[in-house]
């Protein structure tokens, strides 16, 4: 099981793609149901500065997308 913490749209919208450290950028990404995700390392929440808000997100399971064959 992985856990991420579920965004909103607009959460997702004012994040994505924001470099919260020099060459660290936020990436979130979608699940089987659509809904965003955002998942940080160790190290990420140790440099996540003004961004530590995110950190009140509870985690929560992520479905990943299955792959479609081609």
């Amino acid at each position: 099981m992985q856990l991420g913490r579920q965004l909103t749209t607009e959460q997702k919208e004012a994040i994505q793609g924001v470099f919260f450290k020099e060459n660290i950028f936020f990436n979130c990404v979608q699940d089987i149901n659509n809904e965003w995700y955002l998942f940080l390392s160790e190290d990420d929440i140790l440099n996540i500065g003004e961004y530590d808000y995110l950190l009140d997100i509870p985690l929560t399971e992520y479905l990943p997308k299955t792959e479609e064959p081609i």
